[in-house]
């Protein structure tokens, strides 16, 4: 985070991330912000509101969850960036952190029009996700974007070096990298979430329940595998299928779906995998040049 703390010369810098989720499973926007927190700035966060109920008590920072008409598609984003420019318009703070770039708009533009800092941070190769493969018209419309704010940006870091090196020969964009490391946790033996109902090994995915993420693969894989349970944790536009699939193929004794899992409690169940698997399909640059929060938090948790 050192881009971000000789930015903030007075411990009384106020500090706006955005994110266009509901902050719940967030890693890489927790650390920011608690990062920031201990350095002795202020931190506001602002995101939307999900089905799923956030209990805000949890989280040391402020944070915003917008009410929205539309949840998916070209609406969702539209409508998300027009609340977030006319609240940030107003809002008191001296740095805008746009977290991917769906929110990078309105960051963008409330940031030249108040002259404020502004520092983008890269989750992923955005224009290179599966979801964009295919759809012309909506790619060009997102890389119309990032032609007209990305190489006006002083300010930003990614999650990779290959990501980077991608935006710098595309924008010239000089991007530092801040690897999604977790934080440092100490889990006693009464902490753990107890995964097994014998002696099975269990077999673990975290993260986006998206396309393009090696699941079905990883299910089907279960039919060969004694013993064994594949626990998947998250949810995605494509848990419904997968629950499909895991019925249709017999298999519902041997994969389980918890859903979303708070940060606080995440580690407890990664803790008690014997495997973790990151199986992310070559489906475009992002997933090729990802390293995802999931790797670091299988090492970190010892599996």
């Amino acid at each position: 985070m050192n881009q971000i703390h000789t930015l903030a010369e007075k411990l009384n810098v106020k500090f706006c991330i955005t994110v266009t989720n509901d902050i719940v499973a967030d890693q890489r926007l927790n650390r920011t912000a608690l990062s920031l927190i201990r350095n002795g700035y202020s931190v506001s966060v602002i995101g939307r509101r999900r089905k799923t109920r956030v209990d805000l008590s949890l989280f040391p920072y402020r944070i915003k969850l917008f009410n929205l008409i539309f949840n998916r598609g070209p609406l969702f984003y539209a409508e998300y960036n027009i609340r977030l420019f006319f609240y940030l318009l107003f809002m008191q703070t001296d740095v805008f952190v746009a977290c991917d770039l769906d929110t990078l708009p309105a960051n963008y533009m409330v940031a030249r029009i108040r002259r404020k800092t502004i520092i983008y941070d890269s989750h992923e190769y955005f224009t290179e996700v599966p979801e964009l493969v295919g759809r012309h018209t909506t790619k060009k419309i997102w890389e119309w974007i990032e032609k007209k704010t990305l190489p006006h940006l002083r300010h930003a870091y990614t999650v990779s070096q290959s990501i980077a090196d991608a935006y710098h020969r595309k924008y010239g964009l000089k991007m530092e990298v801040i690897h999604n490391y977790p934080l440092k946790r100490k889990l006693s033996e009464n902490n753990k979430v107890q995964l097994r109902t014998n002696n099975e090994n269990i077999i673990i995915y975290q993260g986006s329940v998206n396309m393009g993420r090696g699941l079905e693969i990883a299910i089907l894989s279960m039919k060969f595998l004694e013993n064994s349970r594949l626990v998947i944790i998250g949810d995605g536009d494509i848990k419904e299928d997968l629950i499909k699939l895991t019925l249709d193929a017999g298999l519902t004794d041997k994969v389980t779906f918890t859903g979303r899992v708070s940060l606080n409690d995440l580690y407890k169940f990664t803790a008690q995998a014997d495997l973790g698997i990151s199986l992310e399909e070559d489906l475009g640059l992002n997933y090729r040049y990802a390293l995802p929060n999931k790797l670091f938090d299988y090492i970190s948790a010892g599996i």
